[in-house]
């Protein structure tokens, strides 16, 4: 475990948010970051738990992942269990004091000592797969930290992804199994003799080149590479999107209890939510909430949906497409799934004129015709409904991202969705 200290910078404005956690700035300044831990590195996926911890997916230039975590005094001995299997494992753990702070400090660690997935990998270390994230012998493809990691593997010559979870699936093989029975294109568990395997752990053959949000991008979204594909070719593929979710919503409910919460409890939940991390904005968002309800109080046709659908839970090979992480699949309103789509659209998009038609943006206004050319469809008040909703869900993803001007870009997105609702 390497240790070092740091002067504080005590000015920041992320110290703001929570002054019990001082390490918390340095999660916002990606130049002072890399000089504390000694080479290039940014911080994004942020868990905040106010006056008691944040952790954060830590990326390297050169293409590493792993975990950045600051904890309150209290909090602290969370760490003591990760401090000993460091040593006992030869990893590393880099230890950063705050000399301003003395009972504070950061810590950083590779995905393998992540606390919450520790056990989980269990099966992967009594296999004799060896430490498979800091070694690079697997492709990280997805990493949220003390949530998920997800990787693709070589196993006899065969392409696969590996999704491992702190928690079970959600959406386990038996169900994705009944989807594709019923023609849903979603992208199924496979079982492989001679890999780990454990409740936690699900296995996927590799399907395609990218997803939805890469194909024909000049600029792919963050963190992305692109995709071979056209403009058409990214319709295409968005037009059979909206094809397979008209398919899935036709799917009888899949789990013992369909019930699903009033989205009116949702939204004053995150009006609070974000109201407490930029308290500026609190009339705002309660006239946004005042305006929103009413869109959602009759949401639509109640169906089996997605619960997460952007173009990035769209994997795409040629013309042909398959549905990804279902997660948070559920019961609720059809047209939520819409909203969610285009509302990660137009996060990408940003900046947008005022007056930009949010719904023609191209792989959204793709994917709603494809939609409607199934047996239902969606009224456009029930989509921009939803969409202000998704956005709302999301006005807090700056912050989330580490972005240092995080606060400006919430107030920017804000302002759209007063543009969409009214």
């Amino acid at each position: 475990m390497r240790a070092t200290a740091v002067r504080s910078q005590a000015a920041h404005p992320a110290l703001a948010v929570d002054p019990a956690l001082p390490g918390l700035a340095e999660f916002f300044d990606s130049d002072r970051l890399s000089e504390l831990l000694g080479h290039p590195v940014w911080a994004d996926r942020l868990r905040h738990k106010p006056g008691t911890s944040a952790v954060a997916r830590l990326r390297e230039a050169g293409g590493g992942i792993g975990w950045l975590a600051t904890y309150s005094p209290d909090a602290a001995a969370k760490l003591e269990k990760t401090f000993s299997r460091a040593v006992g494992s030869g990893l590393e753990v880099h230890h950063v004091a705050l000399p301003d702070y003395p009972e504070h400090s950061l810590v950083s660690g590779p995905i393998e000592l992540d606390h919450r997935l520790y056990r989980p990998l269990r099966p992967f270390r009594e296999a004799g797969f060896g430490w498979i994230f800091a070694d690079r012998a697997v492709e990280v493809l997805n990493y949220n930290p003390q949530r998920r990691v997800v990787f693709g593997l070589r196993h006899r010559g065969e392409r696969l992804v590996c999704k491992l979870g702190a928690a079970p699936p959600h959406a386990d093989g038996q169900l994705l199994a009944k989807l594709a029975s019923s023609g849903v294109p979603v992208l199924e568990t496979v079982d492989r003799s001679g890999l780990p395997t454990s409740s936690h752990v699900q296995y996927f053959s590799w399907f395609g080149s990218g997803d939805l949000s890469t194909v024909g991008a000049s600029h792919p979204y963050p963190l992305e590479a692109a995709s071979p594909g056209t403009a058409a070719d990214a319709g295409a593929a968005s037009y059979a999107a909206g094809m397979a979710l008209a398919l899935l919503h036709q799917q009888p409910p899949a789990f013992e209890s369909h019930r699903w919460r009033a989205p009116a409890g949702s939204l004053i939940d995150l009006v609070r939510e974000t109201s407490s991390l930029l308290p500026g904005i609190s009339d705002r968002l309660e006239r946004l909430r005042a305006g929103l309800e009413p869109l959602l109080r009759r949401p639509g046709r109640a169906a089996l949906i997605h619960g997460d659908f952007s173009a990035d839970q769209v994997l795409v090979d040629g013309s042909d497409i398959r549905l990804t992480d279902l997660e948070r699949c559920t019961y609720g309103a059809g047209a939520s799934d819409l909203g969610s789509f285009a509302a990660v659209e137009i996060l990408h998009s940003m900046p947008l004129a005022r007056g930009t038609d949010v719904l023609a943006l191209p792989r959204t206004a793709a994917m709603l015709d494809g939609y409607s050319a199934g047996p239902t469809g969606a009224t456009e008040t029930e989509v921009l409904g939803w969409t202000v909703f998704h956005l709302l869900n999301r006005l807090s993803e700056p912050f989330r991202s580490c972005s240092p001007t995080w606060r400006q870009d919430m107030v920017n997105q804000l302002d759209l969705m007063e543009d969409i609702l009214w």
